[in-house]
């Protein structure tokens, strides 16, 4: 068997500097949004892990992948940061932003339990239950349970996607009529 090697280029090394975050474009129509919780996790996060990540532009600075950090430093006074540029199209940039943003893993539930019990286990609750809460997850009942807390009480949910905004409307009113307990989430 023959193997053939191609070496990727690395240019988080080579090409990332430290720019000013409020000097950045921000790409209109963003369909990526974080809720309030959402936000004070990843400021947490980087308060305690700093920049794992740069922010990803083009070369004139228009962002691909990063905005929701950009936002949550400058919100913090926080106004530097590390900045990839990249010679990207219009379209190459948003397909960029499109793949950084949803080509992830599927969790297995069962494989997430098994950790989830692993951080419990090793200090971290409090910031497991908080992180849970951000992503509108609840924190498994042994867990709760074990702490001898009910921090999160048990509820079930449903999402309903909508094409639009006027549909999105009429199913809450409908919901909201027939007695549901009912609020609008845009993701």
């Amino acid at each position: 068997m023959s193997e053939s090697k191609q070496t990727l280029e690395i240019p988080l090394i080579k090409d990332t500097k430290i720019e000013d975050l409020r000097l950045l474009k921000h790409h209109e129509g963003n369909p990526n949004r974080m809720t309030i919780k959402q936000k004070d996790q990843l400021w947490r996060s980087l308060q305690r892990y700093g920049w794992l990540w740069p922010i990803v532009t083009d070369s004139n600075g228009t962002v691909a992948d990063g905005e929701q950090r950009i936002d949550v430093c400058i919100a913090h006074s926080e106004f530097f940061g590390p900045v990839l540029r990249r010679p990207l199209t219009e379209a190459e940039r948003l397909l960029l932003g499109q793949k950084l943003n949803k080509l992830k893993g599927q969790h297995n539930k069962q494989a997430d339990q098994t950790e989830y019990g692993k951080i419990d286990s090793s200090g971290g609750h409090d910031d497991l239950a908080a992180f849970l809460d951000s992503i509108g997850e609840k924190l498994p009942r042994e867990l709760s349970e074990r702490s001898g807390s009910n921090m999160i009480p048990e509820s079930y949910e449903l999402i309903v996607e909508c094409k639009d905004e006027s549909e999105q409307k009429n199913r809450f009113q409908e919901l909201q009529a027939k007695g549901w307990k009912v609020k609008v989430l845009n993701l």
